[in-house]
């Protein structure tokens, strides 16, 4: 006999069984468990094939980039040796108490310029010297450094006595203007971090510039501070209380550090933050999300000039736009400038920071573009003074 419709229609419709549900969910349990597990075994298996070298000066390309997504503190105690000889190359660059030091003169016979500013500036200086022989340049520059650090490397050197020359050069590089946010190069350089540090300044309420200086000035008081918990925690506090773009889970070193794939997800998480929080101040609108800004940029330029002019001295300034920031920097200070008779070049009027191929595929401009803003600066000192 065989069986009615809805005998069959109930026996293929049947329920899954409390059995069925238990070997269902242990299959899956079952794929996690493995997926987990490859995972790991991944994980593993890069980071020891990857491993960057104790030594961080003869890191591979592939160990670096596995390791871009390390924290900064992370970082820093891999390229920040026992002795100055083992630091990485970066650990050196752009710290003041260096860098602003220097006390060479300027060879007889020929007419000395200092220029303050980072590697645009030191290039534009390169192409000035060559096209007039009777140039010497002195260079006071940091990785990216922004006007508050050429200021106070400015101020050091007036404050110290140090032998200046007749011509002082300030440059600023556009999308350095955020870091007037900041004390240290580590925050807003999270792939690579540059440790160097430096005052932020502030407005007070009768219109004076006031710093805060950082208590970490030299590599070597790096060093100490990594080597101290109570005192890297204090330095720790005061990114946190001083620097904009400060971010604890980017920062600290955490567990997370040991694996390959957590860091590749926090580099994901750190380019999003510094992205967001540079649209924030947006920029290519004059900084207008954050005023206090171009106050106290205007401020920063119109005393080295006020200074420089009280000690003999020529000012310029070149307000040296990169590429995407259009000519908001010239839009932002180039008014009081003019007001106050400093000299400036805006190089957003000779090489369009609009025209990618004005740049380098590093971001800076040709050697053509740098040429033809030396050419300018020299126009300005033309009759040198």
């Amino acid at each position: 006999m065989l069986p009615s419709s809805s005998s069959t229609f109930s026996s293929e419709h049947t329920p899954p069984t409390r059995q069925n549900r238990r070997v269902l969910l242990g299959r899956l349990l079952g794929i996690a468990l493995w997926t987990t597990g490859a995972l790991i075994l991944i994980d593993v298996a890069v980071g020891l094939a990857f491993r960057p070298p104790s030594d961080p000066r003869w890191a591979s390309s592939l160990q670096t980039y596995f390791d871009y997504g390390r924290s900064i503190e992370g970082k820093l105690r891999r390229e920040v040796g026992s002795t100055p000889e083992q630091d990485a190359a970066i650990v050196k660059a752009g710290w003041i108490a260096n860098e602003c030091d220097v006390a060479t003169a300027t060879p007889p016979g020929r007419l000395g310029f200092d220029i303050y500013g980072m590697s645009f500036s030191d290039q534009i200086a390169d192409q000035m010297e060559r096209l007039d022989h009777r140039l010497a340049r002195r260079r006071f520059s940091g990785p990216a450094a922004p006007p508050n650090h050429s200021y106070a490397c400015y101020i050091r050197r007036v404050n110290a006595g140090r032998e200046r020359a007749p011509i002082q050069i300030m440059g600023v590089l556009a999308s350095s203007v955020e870091r007037m946010e900041t004390i240290s190069g580590l925050t807003t350089s999270f792939e690579a971090p540059q440790p160097f540090t430096y005052p932020r300044y502030s407005l007070t309420a009768d219109g004076h510039l006031e710093g805060h200086s950082p208590s970490i000035a030299t590599p070597d008081d790096l060093r100490a501070a990594l080597a101290d918990p109570v005192r890297w925690r204090a330095f720790l506090d005061e990114l946190a209380a001083n620097d904009a773009f400060y971010v604890q889970q980017l920062v600290r070193a955490d567990i997370f550090d040991h694996s390959v794939i957590a860091r590749m997800i926090r580099r994901a998480w750190g380019q999003r933050v510094l992205r967001d929080r540079t649209a924030a101040l947006r920029a290519t609108d004059g900084f207008s999300g954050a005023p206090e800004i171009a106050l106290v940029l205007r401020a920063l330029l119109l005393d080295f000039a006020a200074k420089a002019r009280k000690a003999a001295e020529r000012p310029m300034v070149i307000l040296i736009e990169d590429r995407g920031y259009g000519s908001a920097l010239s839009r932002m200070v180039a008014p009081a400038l003019q007001a106050n008779r400093v000299d400036f070049v805006a190089t957003s009027a000779i090489a369009s920071p609009d025209d990618a191929h004005n740049f380098e595929g590093d971001g800076h401009f040709i050697p053509e573009a740098n040429e033809k803003i030396a050419r300018a600066v020299l126009d300005l000192l033309d009759p040198a003074p």
